[in-house]
């Protein structure tokens, strides 16, 4: 498994099947990793006394900076298993993986620029009772371009759907 995400950097290829399973795998521990911060700073928080914003505040001083490294180097560990899963795949489909990655890196930020992401929020609203309680809600909400997650979804379904040597050149 080592050797599909950060080996064979020049040469390896991957078929559609394998693609699928290995890209699905990454998901799944990139979803486990956050389900086990989420999961570690709630534990910590539960066994501080304290406020919710007091225990935010003390876990903040004491992990910040290590937590930070930690999750930036895992976020680069995955972006580096990812790009080489792409690479093989492309590579497999008979196309060159370096300029493929650089056209498709090129045409998502244009897209991303062209379509911004989209912003919604909710603001908060207060209610004071005669009891002296009050009650505040406020939400925000980042929701990607239809536009460029459309194109991701064409990028990924193509990578799935091509077949192996689908654009090498047949001689004969």
């Amino acid at each position: 498994m080592w050797n599909v995400y950060f080996g064979e950097w020049s040469k390896g290829r991957l078929k559609r099947l394998p693609y699928l399973g290995y890209y699905v795998l990454l998901i799944v521990l990139v979803i486990a990793a956050a389900f086990g911060m989420i999961f570690a700073a709630g534990s910590l928080e539960a066994v501080m006394n304290g406020t919710i914003l007091e225990n935010q505040a003390a876990l903040l001083e004491h992990f910040g900076i290590a937590t930070l490294i930690g999750v930036v180097t895992f976020m680069v560990v995955v972006i580096v298993a990812q790009v080489n899963i792409l690479a093989k795949r492309i590579r497999d489909m008979g196309l060159p993986a370096f300029w493929t990655i650089v056209g498709l890196i090129a045409v998502s930020v244009l897209l991303n620029i062209l379509f911004p992401v989209q912003h919604t929020e909710i603001s908060s609203a207060v209610l004071h009772t005669a009891a002296g309680t009050s009650t505040a809600f406020q939400a925000h909400s980042s929701t990607g371009s239809k536009v460029v997650q459309l194109f991701d979804l064409v990028v990924f379904l193509c990578l799935v759907f091509i077949p192996s040597d689908a654009f090498r050149k047949r001689t004969a």
